[in-house]
């Protein structure tokens, strides 16, 4: 597994991560990875238990991450925004461990994408319009499972047509994976980002 066969499976609460032996399709979903170092094995071992689901959702946000015209730094906006939305802890961390860096987002913009009450409260130096239009569809998406007439027509205005569906894309494919992870309580990776007070992994108050 990537290195990681020595290693103790890390424990869920939840949905146990799957060992080996594995169906041919299942091992290479498992061993399949455009990563280097970090990696999303914990997520992968998770959805090892569905032969027919596992590698069709690694198929899908191979392509959503890799295959797609948008540019990287506008869809981790729409990601993190998305992982912090949902409290998705697993998402969240690995997106901002990955790519934050990477795509320029500061230790600031991050802290306003996790903890802004909303895309009409992001600080004003820290991010141009277009940016800010990425946060209030992520919002609108989360909040009212669509967007305005309003932010459809700026978005079509700010990206070509191919790339207003990926970023939409990019927001409801990554708000199902929080589902995923969080409702199967997919065990946090080794070296991703953590979650700080006031920002809490999600969960249904008893």
């Amino acid at each position: 597994m990537n290195g990681s066969a020595a290693r103790p499976l890390a424990v869920s609460t939840r949905l146990p991560l799957r060992p080996p032996p594995y169906e041919p399709e299942v091992a290479a979903a498992v061993q399949s990875t455009a990563f280097q170092g970090l990696s999303p094995l914990n997520l992968r071992l998770a959805l090892a238990h569905h032969p027919k689901l596992g590698p069709t959702f690694q198929a899908m946000a191979h392509v959503v991450l890799f295959k797609c015209a948008l540019p990287e730094r506008d869809r981790e906006i729409a990601i993190i925004r998305t992982g912090a939305l949902t409290r998705s802890e697993y998402e969240w961390g690995m997106h901002v461990s990955i790519y934050a860096g990477k795509c320029g987002l500061s230790v600031d913009q991050v802290g306003e994408l996790t903890h802004s009450d909303g895309w009409n409260r992001l600080t004003d130096p820290l991010w141009s319009e277009s940016d800010r239009l990425i946060v209030r569809m992520a919002d609108e998406l989360h909040h009212h499972s669509t967007v305005s007439d309003a932010t459809w027509h700026a978005l079509g205005a700010t990206w070509p047509q191919d790339q207003v569906i990926e970023l939409i894309f990019a927001a409801s494919f990554y708000h199902m994976a929080a589902f995923f992870l969080n409702a199967a309580a997919v065990p946090l990776e080794e070296g991703a980002a953590r979650f700080a007070s006031p920002m809490a992994q999600a969960s249904v108050a008893a």
